[in-house]
């Protein structure tokens, strides 16, 4: 019988992207599972079935209880331990990108890509964690095959730009066999397509819905209009024996929000600590002559307007004319513009003019400034992908399957950005307040920082950043023996090559304006007439008119222009990546044993040309004088096994337990960053920059796994299961945060905080995930049979030795954005004319980054939880109306820092509640 991957081909016909919004068939074979993983039942052989069943069984499929089965046969189905959420959820949850839907897995949890030193929203960017360890080392797959990323700076798929209703499920495979690429360090997330195949005729889903956000228009833009997202998708079979298939699908939305972004401990200068005689401690390692309280040195305020739209072309082309062959051509397109504006404010202290009357809570700075800051920062993203598979089997017990698929990826962004800033003086002192652990600022001369004449100009800027990564893959397969349903030994060898080309590129134009008499112009006739609120309410969050002054500026012939020239070339690069893979497998299965082990070669090469600072070249016209070019190159090879073996008891009960060695290749920008230096001005002050460095000598992690999982199926709709696993860790990345002072550049002088990727010494993870489901139909009667329970639980441990400033070692109780617990419950309801969902989240609190020059000044993420819920009334055969909410708590994200007086307020940003009403329409 042959084996058939299902082949995820997605990429984009223009043409399609003014559709409307991608939805899957909402039909689909309740059997349906991907083989991702070696020696599963091919995927159009499952197909074969399931138009084989009466009608009545695919009608099955189209509600929560579909969705349940789905995921439990997924999971029992499987060769390792992975776990899904399928078709109906996918689709039909209030979920408005595959990350959001994919956080109800367990073991997955979704965090904000952004930590508080960045400057764009961290409502909007979110990244999909598998076991504790984030989207850079975890790999996203559709249909088994790899895509480009519009990220700048990580490995991560961006898959917030893809519509939920683009897949028709999502697997988190956690246990990775040498077939697969073994840079999942912690798990694949593989998003399977909709076929049409699954039910057989030809199926018309479209589905519109109008939303509100609660915190969209609270700010100077308030007209910002409804939220939209609207889809459709034609599925059909043709041909005189009904062996040709085709998928067209094409998505729309547009989704409006503010957010109010508080960042008091942003950056490791906010919470100062002195001694009793008034003076700030020397060594923030060494507490021992501290007076126990924290001192608030600043505050800032980003406002943040957001309007994002999303579109997407689908079209699936298939030919599956019986059991020996299947081909598939996929191609789509997936495209994101965010219309961003972020307005700032920025209180803060003269630390060396002193700190007077400071108690356990409260303290009063004798000087302090206040600045102001616009961006408006357009961000495009674009990724197009065309995919091919052929599978054939060849008699003999042999089959093969031929894959190939080449995604191109495009990120433009602009930020047009100005500032105006106040002098440190005695006007601008204002003391603090820390009872609630939020400092909250009392200026003392609110008459003085509201005049938008105490603002200078501080600079005007234009700056472009483009990233663009083009990613070719190609696989070959063969088996013998080696389909789901054959018994005794079987083998598989195979080869796959993938090439990989990324380049980024950054331009920087800056000047100034001066009034008539030679001086900076200050904010007077710049200012707009809105204002925001601050934490003292007297003062006013006052907002530039960057429309004004650039228009200012360039009537006055872009007075002042700077020599940007080192900035554009410092962080530029152009990186080729080829990745080399040869492997095989060798199975043994009975009718309830079944063991599979694998080698696999991986070997991995990066060459990347780049800009250098060369100590020996003397700036000459430009500052880029002193840049030369640059080569690196990184390569490293390894030999890679896996063993996964399972025993099904009679008793409907599963025993799994593997191992494999996995890898985690650093990010691209680790390797190729020269020297990146941020503006002086941009997050603390005009003495603090910004330096960013890349490491050439950066290792990939490697990782031991080993996992082990009970489970049982007691019933078709009902499972429980427990999962321990294990990682052993070796060179672990980690981000090293240093202050240095005396940073000379462009003649000055600075306390630089430079940044700069690192590898630890070593580190371990392990843990426990408790899953469940329960279709009540298998138990009770009546009522109760319409209900579907699935819950569960993760509970992680990590810990890792990095290296200090200081070169001393360190010990660190968890990983960079591992949270100890996380949870998901979900209880549905469905008759044949109502349905109803409550969904629940949880992420326990987090490392999110760590600073080597002291624990004090790492930042941690605390706890949060979300609920959402949805509602569906059929009205028509074959039409719903569906009301849902997205985060109806209204549950904001924040970060802190363990201080000796407590935990005080990193950052506390908006994530507003979002309501939606809409049509769902089956033909």
């Amino acid at each position: 019988m042959k084996r058939i991957h299902v082949l995820g081909l997605t990429a984009a016909l223009p043409a399609l992207a003014a559709m409307l919004a991608t939805a899957p068939l909402h039909a689909q074979s309740a059997n349906a599972s991907t083989t991702a993983q070696a020696g599963e039942e091919p995927e159009t052989a499952r197909r074969h079935r399931a138009n084989e069943d009466t009608a009545e069984e695919a009608i099955l499929v189209t509600g929560y209880r579909s969705s349940n089965v789905a995921a439990i046969e997924a999971k029992r189905d499987a060769v390792g331990i992975r776990d899904s959420i399928a078709q109906d959820q996918a689709g039909l949850l209030p979920d408005l990108t595959i990350a959001q839907v994919a956080q109800r897995i367990v073991g997955v949890a979704l965090v904000p890509d952004f930590a508080t030193s960045n400057d764009r929203s961290p409502d909007l960017a979110e990244s999909v964690m598998i076991r504790g360890i984030g989207s850079s080392y975890n790999i996203v797959t559709i249909d088994g095959m790899p895509l480009a990323t519009t990220s700048s700076s990580s490995r991560g798929a961006r898959i917030e730009l893809l519509p939920p209703s683009f897949v028709s499920r999502i697997d988190a495979a956690k246990t990775i066999t040498a077939n697969l690429d073994p840079h999942a360090l912690s798990g694949q997330l593989d998003l399977i397509t909709a076929s049409a195949f699954d039910t057989g005729k030809t199926t018309v889903v479209a589905r519109a819905s109008v939303g509100d956000n609660s915190t969209a228009g609270q700010f100077a833009h308030k007209d910002q209009g409804q939220n939209f997202r609207g889809d459709l998708t034609y599925s059909s079979v043709f041909g005189a024996n009904r062996d040709f298939g085709v998928v067209l699908s094409g998505s729309y939305a547009r989704y409006n929000s503010s957010n109010y972004d508080y960042k008091p401990g942003a950056v490791d200068s906010s919470y100062l600590l002195y001694d009793d005689n008034g003076e700030e401690i020397s060594d923030y390692n060494d507490l021992s002559t501290t007076n126990g309280w924290s001192a608030a040195a600043r505050n800032q305020i980003f406002a943040y307007t957001d309007s994002v739209e999303r579109a997407s072309g689908v079209m699936k082309l298939e030919y599956d004319p019986g059991t020996a062959t299947y081909a598939s051509l996929y191609t789509g397109y997936f495209y994101q513009k965010e219309d961003e504006v972020r307005n700032e404010y920025l209180a803060q202290s003269r630390d060396s003019a002193g700190l007077v009357a400071q108690d356990a809570t409260s303290g009063t700075w004798a000087m302090g400034r206040t600045a102001l800051g616009y961006s408006h920062q357009p961000q495009k993203r674009e990724t197009f992908v065309v995919s091919g598979l052929v599978e054939q089997e060849l008699g003999g017990g042999f089959d093969a399957s031929l894959k190939a698929t080449h995604s191109r990826a495009r990120l433009n962004t602009i930020r047009d950005r100005s500032k105006f800033q106040g002098d440190y003086n005695e006007e601008g002192a204002f003391a603090y307040d820390l009872s609630s652990a939020n400092p909250q600022l009392t200026l003392l001369n609110p008459d003085y920082v509201n005049d938008p004449a105490t603002y200078n100009e501080s600079y005007i800027q234009h700056i472009t950043q483009r990233a663009a990564q083009d990613l070719t893959f190609v696989g070959l397969d063969v088996g013998q023996n080696f389909a789901a349903d054959d018994y005794g030994l079987g083998f598989n060898l195979g080869a796959s090559f993938q090439n990989t080309d990324q380049s980024y590129d950054q331009d920087r134009f800056a000047g100034n304006l001066y009034d008539g008499n030679g001086d900076r112009i200050t904010l007077v006739g710049y200012d707009r007439p809105d204002r925001l609120t601050t934490t003292d309410p007297r003062i006013d969050f006052l907002l530039i008119n960057d429309e004004a002054v650039r228009a200012a500026w360039e009537a006055a012939g872009y007075t002042d222009v700077q020599d940007d020239s080192d900035t554009n070339i410092s962080s530029d690069y152009e990186l080729n990546e080829k990745v080399y893979a040869a492997y095989a497998q060798a199975r043994y299965r009975t009718e309830n044993f079944n063991v599979l082990a694998g080698l696999r070669f991986d070997a991995t090469e990066n060459d990347i040309d780049l800009w250098v600072r060369d100590a020996n070249l003397v700036g000459g016209v430009q500052d880029a004088d002193s840049y030369s070019e640059g080569h690196r190159r990184a390569t490293y090879q390894y030999l890679l096994p896996s063993v996964i073996a399972s025993y099904r008891f009679e008793s409907d009960v599963v025993l799994r337990a593997g191992y494999s060695k996995t890898i985690g290749r650093p990010n691209f920008n680790y390797y190729a960053i020269s020297e990146s230096i941020g503006l002086p001005d941009e997050v603390e002050g005009d003495n603090i920059i910004s330096v960013t460095r890349g490491n050439a000598d950066l290792k990939p992690r490697t990782s031991n796994n080993f996992d082990l999982s009970l489970e049982w199926y007691p019933t078709r709709g009902s499972m429980l299961s427990v999962a321990a696993f294990y990682k052993d860790i070796k060179n672990l990345i980690f981000t090293q945060n240093i202050s240095v002072d005396g940073f000379e550049y462009q003649g000055d002088l600075y306390t630089a905080r430079i940044t700069t990727p690192m590898n630890a010494e070593s580190a371990s993870l392990k843990g426990v995930e408790v899953s469940a489901r329960q279709d009540f139909r298998d138990i009770a009667p009546g009522f109760l049979g319409n209900f579907v329970l699935n819950a569960n639980a993760t509970y992680i441990k990590g810990k890792q030795t990095v290296i200090q400033a200081d070169e001393t070692t360190r010990h660190v109780d968890g990983l960079e954005g591992q949270p100890e617990f996380l949870a998901n419950a979900s209880l549905s309801y469905e008759d044949s004319v109502f349905g109803a969902s409550l969904a629940y989240s949880y992420v326990g609190d987090y490392l999110k980054s760590i600073n080597e020059d002291s624990q004090l000044f790492d930042i941690h993420s605390r706890h949060r939880s979300e609920l959402s819920a949805q509602i569906r009334l059929k009205v028509l055969e074959g039409v719903t109306v569906i009301a849902e909410g997205q985060n109806l708590t209204k549950t904001d994200i924040e970060y802190f820092r363990k201080m000796p007086d407590g935990q005080l307020l990193a950052e506390r940003a908006q994530k507003g509640r979002t309501l939606w009403l809409g049509v769902n329409a089956r033909f």
